[in-house]
């Protein structure tokens, strides 16, 4: 009798966990998979498409800059791609790097493109 009392327990405690596993199952509802990378060589393309058309400064939006100790680590992030300081995507190439803002040439005129631009208000 005690030897099935033993067995009860035992395998009567990794009956009741697995029942309470099979109700804890992650439900994806529309979100996506956690497994998935999110950058793969499409987005990359489909990033760096993004200035492919740019044929004045104008054109371009800075979305965000990531200073680094090391300037060759420093990226700016120019109509969704991302580019290095000296890097080139169809005609604009990243000059110089600063914190509050980048230089870029397009098509061979320079200009300061500033990280935060104030909205020009609709009269």
């Amino acid at each position: 009798m005690r030897r099935f009392w033993l067995f009860y327990l035992t395998f009567g405690i990794i009956i009741a966990d697995v029942s309470h596993a099979s109700q804890s199952l992650y439900a994806a509802k529309g979100r996506r998979d956690p497994f998935m990378p999110l950058i793969t060589s499409s987005t990359k393309a489909s990033a760096a498409s993004g200035l492919m058309g740019v044929e004045a400064l104008e054109e371009i939006v800075v979305e965000g800059i990531v200073n680094d100790l090391d300037p060759k680590k420093s990226v700016v992030i120019l109509n969704g791609s991302v580019l290095r300081e000296g890097e080139e995507v169809g005609n604009v190439k990243v000059l110089k790097l600063q914190a509050d803002g980048a230089v870029i040439s397009v098509n061979g005129v320079e200009g300061f493109k500033p990280l935060y631009q104030e909205e020009k208000k609709r009269r």
